[in-house]
């Protein structure tokens, strides 16, 4: 019972502090007047009269304001530019002898000479032909026999491309190099 008048109690307080710390934060935001200047570089006899205008606080509006406020635009036209480099407020050409010299882009350099592919092991010893089926061939490489048509991959690495009266066209799917191998006699 105690345990319930407990969580009663805490419930009843969060309900009075939440909305009370929205209320104050609302309140916060709206009264708070943030202070805009505009930063100097250079004063001068002209802005010496605006220096007041400087220090005013500027209360955001929620509507922006179409008129022009001569004494601000006064602010920054009075300034001077003084940054290092070109004057990017000034159309002036610089004098030649000024310029700085890129250096040249240097050529790539020419791409390293492909070796030529080496020579694979598979050796055409044979094929067959049957009436209305595609022709046949038989490829060794070692002790392994393999028995493939045109299209067909064979040790997992070649693909059996023109098969001829004497010769088939085999390309290495690894190295991508395309080989003609020779019925041998």
């Amino acid at each position: 019972m105690e345990a319930k008048t407990h969580e009663r109690r805490k419930v009843i307080v969060l309900a009075v502090l939440i909305p009370l710390a929205i209320i104050l934060t609302v309140r916060w935001i709206l009264n708070s007047e943030t202070p805009t200047s505009v930063p100097t570089t250079c004063l001068t006899q002209d802005s010496a009269i605006n220096t007041t205008l400087r220090m005013t606080k500027i209360r955001p509006s929620t509507s922006p304001d179409p008129t022009l406020h001569y004494a601000q635009l006064q602010l920054t036209e009075s300034e001077q530019y003084e940054g290092s480099g070109r004057n990017i407020f000034r159309s002036e050409v610089q004098d030649a002898s000024k310029r700085v010299n890129t250096p040249p882009i240097p050529a790539p350099p020419a791409p390293a000479a492909q070796p030529a592919p080496e020579q694979i092991r598979l050796k055409f010893f044979g094929f067959a032909s049957a009436f209305n089926l595609p022709r046949r061939i038989f490829l060794s490489e070692g002790d392994a026999i393999f028995v493939g048509s045109e299209g067909e991959i064979v040790d997992r690495r070649y693909r059996i491309g023109k098969v001829g009266s004497d010769s088939v066209e085999v390309e290495d799917l690894i190295d991508h190099s395309l080989h003609t191998l020779l019925l041998p006699g």
